[in-house]
């Protein structure tokens, strides 16, 4: 019954894609050919800036500051069209959209990542997020990554109680994310890659990864798309 109910629905209401409105896919090829995918050699190997291979501007400060700085991948620039993608996948309840965006972001980590990895993490959305969407986007989307890069996902961080990040300029980002993340469990030998939706300042990033690293895992980072 329920393949039956699912050619009906499609029959109905065809799949189309989230840009261009074209049946058939959720992300049609052409859409998917003409996101601005972050160069890799153009990329700070550190942070993941999109032009910082050479000299960037966002972790080279905190470096020479001799603060630490975490590894950090970025699939996509934050375009107009990556904004629509995202929004349609978390804020309009297109699930099926966490399969490619897993898959974008699976093809941005390097295969040195998913050797070193022994799970997937995710930043977690607040429970008033997650009621208003009636999932957490982030969870479905750690999953579908794991099952492609053959990780197992793992649960490791508490709801955070910060306020929605999106209202926020960047010193306020930074203010209204310190301490709001704790790790669920203890977790010594976990190496993680870490992941959340939008790379903006940073701030999320980087005090969920303090959270665990108190907890005793390894981080490293990756985002769907950098600001």
């Amino acid at each position: 019954m329920g393949l039956i109910a699912d050619a009906i629905c499609e029959t109905l209401w065809p799949t189309r894609c989230a840009l261009c409105d074209a049946p058939g896919a959720v992300l049609c090829a052409r859409c998917a050919a003409r996101l601005d995918y972050l160069d890799f050699w153009r990329a700070c190997p550190r942070c993941g800036a999109a032009f910082g291979f050479l000299q960037c501007d966002h972790c080279t400060p905190l470096v020479n500051k001799e603060e630490h700085t975490r590894l950090c991948v970025s699939a996509l620039r934050y375009t107009a069209d990556t904004g629509v993608l995202i929004k349609t996948y978390k804020d309009k309840g297109e699930q099926r959209l966490s399969e490619t965006l897993a898959a974008i972001l699976a093809n941005a980590l390097p295969p040195s990542w998913l050797r070193w990895a022994n799970g997937v993490t995710y930043v977690s959305a607040t429970k008033a997020a997650r009621r208003r969407r009636g999932f957490d986007h982030m969870e479905l989307l750690a999953r579908s990554l794991a099952d492609q890069c053959g990780l197992p996902c793992i649960r490791a961080l508490n709801p955070p109680t910060a306020r929605d990040q999106r209202i926020l300029d960047r010193a306020e980002r930074k203010q209204n994310m310190q301490g709001r993340f704790t790790a669920c469990e203890s977790l010594p030998g976990r190496r993680l890659i870490l992941i959340d939706d939008v790379f903006t300042t940073g701030a999320t990033m980087d005090q969920a990864s303090i959270a665990l690293e108190r907890a005793g895992a390894q981080v490293r980072c990756a985002t769907v798309a950098r600001a």
